[in-house]
């Protein structure tokens, strides 16, 4: 890694780490709480900020479940926007599920 990549690694960390809130008030709204059971229609219901924040966190957990290190901030943001599309469609689908899809495919 370069210094000049420092500042977006290093902002993506600071939204990841204050995004674990807002993804854990998604997951209270579901009966069991957990990541997994997190649904696109919880997504969608979330204000623009936590719905940002929650986007960031999801893809920070599917990357690091991957041990993906490397941020690619075109991709993953393209992978958002089809997430909401997604979600907008299929609101009953589970969010990580939909994550695990379109970042797969995204590669």
């Amino acid at each position: 890694m370069n210094m000049k990549q420092l500042p977006a690694l290093l902002l993506t960390l600071v939204c990841s780490l204050s995004g674990a809130a807002s993804a854990n008030a998604a997951a209270d709204k579901t009966d069991s709480g957990g990541l997994d059971q997190v649904d696109c229609r919880t997504l969608l219901r979330l204000s623009s900020e936590e719905r940002s924040f929650t986007l960031v966190y999801f893809h920070g957990f599917v990357s690091g479940k991957h041990g993906q290190l490397q941020v690619d901030t075109p991709t993953l943001s393209a992978a958002s926007d089809r997430v909401i599309d997604h979600c907008i469609d299929r609101p009953g689908d589970r969010l990580l599920m939909v994550f695990e899809k379109i970042r797969t495919t995204a590669k």
